[in-house]
């Protein structure tokens, strides 16, 4: 899982739904994406970021995961 993705689409009261229609692409798909069991496309993972005001490596950093 993408812990500090999720953690911070949380604490920006956003739910996977908001997430997968800023995305353009089906709250399913998004769920399997934030678990980690498919990938984000760069522009994807862009928009993310951007929209929780974060880097991409902030918000991705395997290193920093819990």
């Amino acid at each position: 899982m993408h812990h500090i993705l999720y953690v911070t689409r949380r604490e920006n009261r956003l739910r996977q739904k908001d997430m997968a229609e800023l995305l353009h692409i089906n709250p399913i798909t998004y769920q399997l994406k934030e678990s980690g069991k498919a990938a984000f496309t760069l522009p994807e993972a862009f928009t993310i970021a951007e929209r929780l005001g974060m880097t991409v490596e902030e918000l991705f950093n395997k290193g920093d995961a819990l």
